[in-house]
């Protein structure tokens, strides 16, 4: 017993003095699942109301298309739209060298509206990944709550004896008038050490992929990152003014649409989701996508040609890769659920949701466990959240310093 109680302060001691930040990094993550569905929401020139066929975009036509309409930028970049409601997306350079965002409608390639590069989805990711801080300092602050999340983890399986018979463990329900005094304090207890309990066993295995992926984010950022082999020079690397920049001097020698076509004879298995157009110094076209291999991102997957001669210059296979590859391929497709598109993250989301009530609600039950010893037994909501506050005592002002200067670089930097 005495044991256990040693087990059960270390998870509530690491559970408590890490919940701010914690809590601040579950929530930003879970948001980010389903960012792309809030900037839909945000801006109608993201939206597609006609359902468009799993055809590939017409590229070429795209590229032209988003070019005609704004004859004074670079496009950068294309993506085809990852959800049928979505549209296609260039990424371009105005005359001032700021990123903005070209919406296309993926079957006819028309041209729907633009939006700022800093939409919900860079502010969720940037927020989330590096808390707006440099981003060495910033990801191995947030790599390093793989820590507690192994130690709620294990601390959690050892206090919670059985803890495989709790799945259908459902909370004991609050009754319609809930008594007052030291009844209502207990009742409450019990009520959320159980949903507590519950919402930690379903999603044990959630947690413990968070906190893998975590720490190899934390590792590849300290010098384990998989790397690839440099792409052979293109030789419109040495005349910039050859490379795609503007419909004038667009795709010099072979056209984009011809680029598109000797990629799906040598790689017809590729099924292209990105292509990025050379800026100036660069002189290489390349296009990224999925073909057979499952958890895997996109670059893993890729095919350059040099923009001025049409020459293939590389070819990527993601079953190509070895071991260390795989593994690093494998950490965003498995930390944010895009591996099935919507299904995932959707799924992605209930579980970063309960990850999160998981955080808050640890931060509730010490409230209510020190309502309890001070015999404070009128203590309402606002006293135990306060108590809880109270509990953290110094270890809260780290957290509390780093999401204050989290939230004043976003504001800088997106309003």
């Amino acid at each position: 017993m005495k044991g256990r109680r040693r087990w059960f302060a270390l998870h509530s001691w690491t559970g408590l003095n890490l919940s701010l930040l914690m809590s601040f990094v579950l929530i930003t993550g879970t948001l980010a699942t389903v960012s792309k569905e809030l900037d839909w929401l945000a801006n109608p020139a993201s939206r597609v109301y006609r359902i468009a066929s799993h055809t590939e975009p017409d590229w070429a036509r795209l590229y032209e298309n988003a070019s005609l309409a704004f004859p004074d930028a670079t496009i950068v970049s294309l993506a085809a739209p990852t959800d049928p409601w979505l549209a296609a997306e260039a990424i371009a350079l105005d005359c001032t060298g700021e990123r903005f965002r070209i919406f296309l409608d993926p079957a006819s390639s028309a041209v729907q509206g633009t939006g700022r590069w800093h939409n919900w989805q860079r502010f969720f990711r940037q927020t989330h990944r590096h808390l707006m801080l440099p981003i060495k300092v910033g990801v191995t602050i947030v790599g390093l709550l793989c820590v507690p999340l192994f130690v709620s983890f294990v601390t959690g399986t050892v206090v919670y004896r059985k803890w495989w018979k709790g799945f259908a463990s459902y909370p004991a329900r609050q009754p319609a008038t809930t008594p007052k005094g030291a009844a209502a304090i207990k009742r409450s207890r019990r009520f959320w050490g159980d949903m507590h309990r519950l919402l930690g066993v379903w999603s044990l295995w959630f947690i413990l992929l968070m906190a893998l992926t975590g720490a190899w984010y934390l590792v590849e950022q300290w010098g384990l990152q998989h790397t690839y082999p440099p792409l052979r020079n293109a030789a419109s690397q040495q005349a910039p003014e050859t490379a795609i920049r503007a419909p004038e001097n667009a795709v010099r020698g072979p056209a984009l649409a011809e680029i598109m076509a000797t990629a799906a004879d040598l790689y017809p298995e590729l099924r292209v989701s990105s292509v990025f157009l050379p800026a100036e110094g660069s002189g290489a076209v390349r296009l990224q996508g999925t073909s057979g291999a499952i958890l895997v991102r996109q670059r893993a997957n890729q095919m350059a040609f040099d923009a001025a001669s049409g020459e293939h210059l590389e070819t990527r296979r993601a079953g190509e890769l070895g071991l260390h590859g795989r593994i690093s391929e494998a950490a965003d497709p498995l930390h944010f659920g895009t591996f099935a598109n919507a299904a995932s993250r959707f799924i992605w989301f209930v579980f970063g949701l309960i990850m999160s009530a998981l955080a808050l609600s640890g931060v509730y039950l010490y409230g209510l466990r020190a309502a309890k010893s001070l015999r404070d037994n009128r203590a309402g909501a606002q006293r135990i959240w306060s108590l809880g506050w109270r509990g953290m005592r110094y270890a809260k002002w780290p957290s509390t310093l780093l999401l204050a200067i989290c939230l004043f670089l976003a504001m800088l930097l997106f309003l």
